[in-house]
């Protein structure tokens, strides 16, 4: 859409012309047109008013009916653009899916937006969510401070950036380098535990390892959260770090997955840690309520900034450096979010509160 001139800018134009100024030169000074400075200076000589009166130009098609047609698929789902028109069609308005997309935006002040894919909860999980928020609705950053979240995450080779984020300007679609997606790409699981100041070492899980009991006891909590709680420096690297400053305050938290709630691990957490949250104090499908999901997508992020993975060699090796790479910032931020996460939880009755 072209810019209107200023009425001053218009006024400008019409003296220059009048002082004598060669009309070539003034539409190089004002930067318009010579042809709409001709019609300015026709408009001036008339005594018509230089600005351009209110109600001209193309008016809109949008009339009452489809107004409200238009206005009433606000929130609802499934209501893209081209079904609008499409629905109006039907009822025998003529009305592109471009014009209901300016009607959106410019009249109602409206934005398009993807509904977020969460997790179904049943009501019996909302009280569960709802009675471990009421629990803790009082804990200050310090308490949240004492708890050590673990959770088993998967990555993909030639992974697919977010689409949202995706984008290449060009002149047309036949420039655009298509993003090429394998049909069944490589996956690596990984397990990893963050408090507000460290992390432990990223475990990799082998290909075609399944997370038993006993793999889960023997391998991860014996090898990987064991060595990350017995460390003894104040200071240092993310992954040099003590987890916590006091050891014997930790509050270890896990996830419903059956090899974390199996009567084996249940008994040596118990034995093992200071503190642990039961099977029967995590809510199931919270994931909204572990702050480690978001490490996880701040993980993926700093591997697509990365050279795209082509085998899992190459993904195992960007994973241990772009996990080195998180911040003691970023992690301390995360954790100072958990009392708005838990009044969030509670103000939506014990649904799902989003990324």
């Amino acid at each position: 859409m072209v810019k209107e001139a200023t009425l001053a800018v218009r006024t400008r134009a019409v003296c220059m012309i009048e002082a004598g100024i060669f009309i070539n030169k003034v539409a190089k000074v004002v930067g318009v047109s010579v042809r709409t400075i001709r019609r300015w200076l026709l408009r001036s000589k008339s005594g018509e008013p230089l600005q351009n009166m209110r109600g001209r130009g193309r008016k809109t098609s949008v009339t009452m009916v489809p107004k409200v047609v238009i206005a009433k698929t606000i929130g609802k789902k499934m209501k893209s653009t081209r079904v609008i028109s499409q629905n109006l069609k039907s009822k025998g308005f003529s009305i592109s899916h471009v014009t209901v997309h300016s009607y959106l935006r410019k009249n109602l002040k409206v934005r398009p937006y993807k509904p977020q894919v969460q997790p179904k909860l049943t009501e019996k999980q909302r009280t569960a969510r709802i009675k471990f928020c009421n629990e803790r609705k009082n804990w200050s950053i310090d308490s949240w401070r004492r708890v050590l979240f673990s959770d088993e995450s998967s990555f993909e080779v030639f992974h697919t950036p977010n689409k949202q984020n995706d984008r290449v300007w060009a002149k047309s679609s036949s420039n655009v380098p298509p993003t090429e997606k394998v049909k069944f790409p490589g996956k690596i699981m990984v397990w990893g535990v963050m408090s507000y100041r460290a992390l432990s070492h990223l475990h990799i899980i082998p290909k075609g390892q399944t997370v038993t009991s006993e793999y889960y006891v023997e391998v991860i909590l014996k090898q990987s959260l064991i060595p990350s709680m017995l460390r003894t420096r104040d200071s240092g690297t993310i992954l040099e770090r003590k987890l916590l400053l006091e050891r014997s305050k930790a509050i270890f938290q896990q996830d419903g997955a059956p090899a974390h709630t199996s009567k084996r691990s249940q008994e040596w957490l118990k034995n093992n840690m200071p503190g642990f949250w039961t099977k029967d104090i995590w809510p199931p499908n919270s994931p909204d309520l572990n702050p480690i999901e978001n490490l996880w997508a701040i993980l993926q992020t700093k591997l697509d900034s990365m050279e795209r993975a082509t085998n899992l060699k190459m993904l195992e090796k960007q994973l241990i450096l772009a996990w080195k790479e998180i911040s003691p910032e970023t992690l301390e931020k995360l954790i100072a979010g958990m009392p708005s996460r838990i009044n969030k939880c509670l103000k939506l009755n014990g649904d799902y509160i989003g990324k």
